[in-house]
């Protein structure tokens, strides 16, 4: 089965689009599903990929870090901390985009007009950093042109606000700044609110 649209988080050590990308959320969705957080986070179709930080070589072009997001990572809770520590599963970043790539080809209708889309928070933030790490690492893109919708846009026409959030306590076993869980929960919260405009 592949999916209408996806939702992309990534964790990094900047906030400029050059940003380090520390991990990737992929969680592939259709309007109108009734799934829970936890069957989002773990059926086949979602994946997190963590990225070894030192696979980013000269040769892969620029990729920046930014002192007071590594110290806003110091600050942060013990479980979100551990996209920091090396583990023997991390992927180089070229193996990270080419996994990425793959599975979204997998589980999700081409991402070109008319068909898939890609939700993320802020299509400049995770969109722009996506795409300058493809760009920086001389592979192509695995979506068309204009293919990101931002998931804070979505949240505030649906549910009123102007912030992209909704009032409402965090899924049990969700981790702040996990880029699966955040992911998770973004696509939790938009197609709930959809569902209750119907």
């Amino acid at each position: 089965m592949k999916y209408r649209n996806v939702a992309i988080d990534t964790e990094t050590l900047d906030t400029e689009t050059t940003a380090k990308i520390l991990s990737i959320g992929i969680v592939p969705f259709n309007w109108g599903e009734q799934v829970s957080f936890e069957e989002l986070c773990n059926r086949p179709s979602s994946k997190y990929i963590k990225i070894d930080m030192n696979s980013y070589l000269v040769e892969d072009g620029v990729f920046t870090t930014n002192a007071s997001t590594e110290s806003w990572w110091s600050e942060q809770g013990e479980e979100a901390r551990h996209v920091l520590e090396p583990d023997l599963s991390d992927l180089p970043i070229r193996d990270a985009l080419h996994s990425l790539k793959q599975h979204l080809s997998d589980y999700v209708e081409p991402l070109k007009k008319d068909q898939g889309q890609v939700f993320c928070r802020g299509y400049d933030f995770d969109g722009g950093i996506l795409n300058n790490a493809f760009e920086q690492c001389g592979i192509a893109k695995p979506w068309g042109y204009n293919r990101f919708r931002c998931v804070r846009t979505v949240i505030d026409t649906l549910a009123g606000t102007r912030n992209g959030y909704v009032k409402e306590s965090d899924p049990d076993g969700f981790i702040h700044h996990h880029a699966l869980h955040d992911a998770a929960k973004d696509t939790l919260s938009m197609i709930t609110l959809e569902m209750g405009r119907r």
